[in-house]
Formats: structure tokens, sequence, C-alpha cells
């Protein structure tokens, strides 16, 4: 896929898609009628994270007329979402036909920009997504939706005030720190969004230069001519494997604990509107035994990745292949397995993330008092998984929950990695989105309408704006040369 090209005509074609976007939305039943803003310097909602989620909310909440939404991201505009960093495959892992929500415009679907680019033979012609296609839709999505992003600013601790009033932001950005209030608080900040990046301590004692986790900024070029050892074998580590091959490192082999690659990938099955829609209906019990069968057997690397590190004769796949021990002697980083010993330069954690909100500076003033799920379960089922154990328990508004039962946690939203076992994949996975999205947006409108219901209410009762009838026959037109009204019969 890297060489695809796009159409000579393209930006002409996106030109008319974006007119044929515009006409549908106003053939569609989007709300034009702005009915909830700021006020007292109160934001009804702040989401932070631009990425594809951040964006789809902010699009179906302005269809819904909730127009003062304002969107963060502690990235550039222009390089917001993963996908200039550390998702370094070459294609999604989703594929390319997923239900996307278009809020009632399919012009801005990603096939509509896809063919419009790069044309309907291309779009046959691939089976997933091309990442680098798919940060080009998303940059063009934010355009044409017109969402304003607020780039390179950081969000500090999240404080709630009195117990009805707005949430405090303390935010960094370019221009030095300043404080935002908001009714709402949607952090839609990707699979790191409710933890960090799990590093396991026997890679403690390595110096910090020659340990890299698979989502770090790594200098791939500077690696050129070393040995890489991976940890993990998850899509993530042939992903890196095959970058740092292609950089001219000397060799990466790749360890995997279990004995084989597993063959079966249960996200395959969630991919049905049935589960997307309703999965908030499982019990607490059920979602949890649906969320340890999920870690225990996984999901195999995609098949584009295994493939493009098997290319290179410097790339081995070692199964049953825990590491034991891992020691610096100096010079070399020495691994022990089951199966021998191993020396390297540096090494990779290809290890996933971690739940601990404790981790994220925009939760840690709230953290504590936020439930768990280890809170509602028993200590033998907890002991099943403790990794798990440690994600927010949310309610149905994906809200955190206050183990003191206040309110004011229900407003910040986990859109992100967060929401796996209380909401499913809902939140930033891609054939999640349909259903959070509109799930959220619906939330969110439900609860700003509550917090504002009686000055609605008054607005109502007060609204006399004539609306122009007049009593009597019709008045002739001046001259007889009017088009006759056209009858229908039923």
């Amino acid at each position: 896929m890297n060489t695809l090209e796009p159409r000579p005509d393209a930006a002409a074609r996106l030109a008319a898609l974006e007119r044929e976007a515009a006409h549908q939305e106003r053939l569609s039943a989007g709300d034009e009628r702005a009915w909830v803003g700021e006020s007292d310097g109160e934001h009804p909602v702040v989401i932070v994270g631009a990425g594809q989620a951040g964006l789809v909310l902010a699009r179906g909440l302005r269809r819904r007329g909730i127009d003062d939404v304002v969107v963060l991201d502690a990235a550039p505009v222009d390089a917001t979402g993963p996908w200039t960093t550390y998702a370094r495959m070459h294609t999604l892992r989703t594929p390319k036909d997923i239900a996307w929500p278009t809020w009632g415009v399919p012009a801005v679907s990603p096939r509509a920009w896809f063919e419009a680019v790069y044309g309907e033979d291309a779009w046959d012609a691939i089976t997933f997504f091309p990442t680098v296609a798919w940060q080009g839709f998303l940059q063009w999505y934010r355009v044409v939706s017109g969402i304003e992003v607020v780039g390179s600013t950081r969000v500090g601790a999240i404080r709630p005030t009195e117990p009805d009033g707005p949430l405090r932001m303390h935010l960094d950005g370019p221009d030095g720190s300043w404080v935002l209030l908001a009714r709402h608080v949607v952090l839609a900040t990707g699979i790191e969004g409710a933890g960090g990046r799990h590093i396991p301590a026997l890679l403690g004692g390595i110096p910090s230069d020659r340990v890299h986790h698979t989502h770090d900024d790594i200098d791939f070029a500077a690696l050129a001519g070393l040995r890489i050892g991976i940890l993990g074998a998850g899509t993530g580590a042939f992903d890196n494997a095959a970058t740092a091959l292609e950089h001219g490192v000397a060799s990466v082999d790749v360890h995997m604990r279990r004995p084989a690659m597993p063959q079966v990938s249960p996200y395959r099955w969630m991919e049905f509107a049935g589960l997307i829609e309703n999965y908030g209906s499982f019990t607490d019990a059920q979602k949890w035994t649906f969320n340890v069968h999920l870690s225990a057997v996984d999901q195999p690397a995609t098949q584009n990745a295994i493939w493009r590190a098997h290319a290179f004769d410097g790339f081995r796949f070692l199964t049953a292949s825990p590491w034991q021990s891992v020691e610096w002697d100096g010079s070399d980083i020495v691994v022990t397995t089951p199966h021998g010993i191993h020396r390297y330069d540096v090494v990779f954690a290809a290890t996933g993330i971690v739940a601990d909100l404790a981790r994220r500076p925009e939760l840690s003033a709230v953290a504590a008092d936020a439930t768990l799920w280890s809170d509602r379960l028993s200590p033998e089922a907890a002991a099943q998984n403790p990794g798990l154990a440690a994600f927010p328990y949310l309610d149905d508004d994906f809200g955190l929950v206050d183990r003191r039962g206040g309110e004011a946690l229900s407003r910040i939203h986990l859109f992100n990695h967060g929401a796996r076992i209380s909401q499913g994949m809902l939140s930033h996975q891609i054939p999640g989105l349909v259903g959070g999205a509109t799930k959220l947006a619906a939330a969110l409108s439900r609860r700003l309408f509550a917090q504002r219901s009686d000055r609605l209410l008054a607005e109502y009762l007060a609204y006399d704006v004539p609306v122009g009838v007049h009593v009597g026959r019709r008045a002739q037109p001046a001259s007889t040369g009017e088009t006759p009204a056209v009858a229908f019969s039923g």
C-alpha cells in the first residue's frame, strides 16, 4: 500500500464530495438550532483528544444542537491520534468496510473520502485501510466538519468545584497556562487513557536508553546495526520489528510466552450491531466473564504484520519463550529463556498498557475517589485477573463512579480504553465508534437538557413570536400570471 497514489483530479473530486456532504447535511435530520452554550464561563462539553473518537463525538454533538464544544489535544493539530507516532503498521487492523458513524451524512464516511482521493478501483483492491490514508481522512474529516481543535495543549488535573458546580481544568499550551470550566469532560484519549505503558519490572535494571516501549518515540535510524529483542508478540511487536529491520538493524527476535500464535480473534466475533449496541445490558458478572476470557484467548497478530517482519532474514519468532531473567553485563542485555540465553543491544517491551488512573495527570486529583472494578468484585474474582480488576468501573454514560456517591465524577466520561470492561469496545476502537459515539452523544444531550430544564421551560413559557397568520381570504395576486396552486388527490 506504500505505492498508493492519489488520482490526478483528487482535489476536484474532494471539492465535489464536500459540496455533496453539505447537501446531505441539509437533507438529513441534523438540528441547526444551538440550544446549549457557554454560561458564566462554563462550557457544556470539553473533549480531550482530537483523534477519531474525539472528532466523531464532536460532530455528533453539533448535530444535536450542542455547538459550544471545546476540543483539545496534546499533539499539534495536524498530528493528533497515534497514526503518525507509535502506530507503525502499514494498514489498519480493522476491515475497510466496518461501519462508521456518519450522523446522516454518508459523504463524510471513510469510503467516500478514499474513493474521491484514490478512486473506486483502488477501494476494491484493498482489504484494510492504509494507515497513511486513514490519517489523511481524519484530517479532512476535521476540516470538513468545521471542528476547531486547540492543539499542543496538555490537560492537568481536573477538579470538581462544589457538588453541582463546573469541573475545573488546568491547561498548558504554547501561550502559557490557563483554566477552563466545563460541565462535562470527555477523555477521548485512546489506549493509554486510563493508565499508561506497561514495562515489566524485570527490565528495571537495564539502562534507560537500552529499553523502549513500543509506544515510545523511537529513533530507529540510531539503532542501525544493533541486535534487538522484543518481549511480547502482538501486532505491535511485529510492526516494530519490521520498522527496525527496515532501518537497518542487524537482527530482531520476537519472544512469545505462548506455545503458538493464537488462531482465533474474538474481536472479529464482536463486530455486530447486537453486541456493540447492547453490551451494556450484560450484568457485571457477565461483563467480567467476557473480559477475562478475552484476555485469556487474546488475538493473533495481523497477517500483514507477520509477513512484513518475516520478509527479513534477520528476523526470528520464538514461541514458548518467556523472559525468566534480564541482566545488564555492562555491554549486553542478557535475556534468559527456557531455551537458552540471548544477548541484545536494545530491548523493546511490546507489553501493552496498565490501568492506573493515578498515572494520568488529568485524573490524578480524582483517582482515589473513583470506583474500580476491584471494588465491585469478590476477592476471588478479582484475583482471576488483577490487571482487569484495576480498570475503572463506569456508569452507562461512560462516567466515573464516585466511591462516596457524589455526582461530579459522573461528568468525567472515559471515552477511551478505560471503558473496555464497563462499555465493551464502544470507545476508541473503530468498530465500536458507531455505537459508542451515538450512545455518549445522546447521554450528554440528555444530561445537559436535564441541567437546563428549568430555563428551557421558562424560555418556552415566555415564547411569544408571532408566526404571521392573517385571518380572511387569501390576497389575490396583482397580476394573473401567477402559477395556480397544484392540487393533489389521495
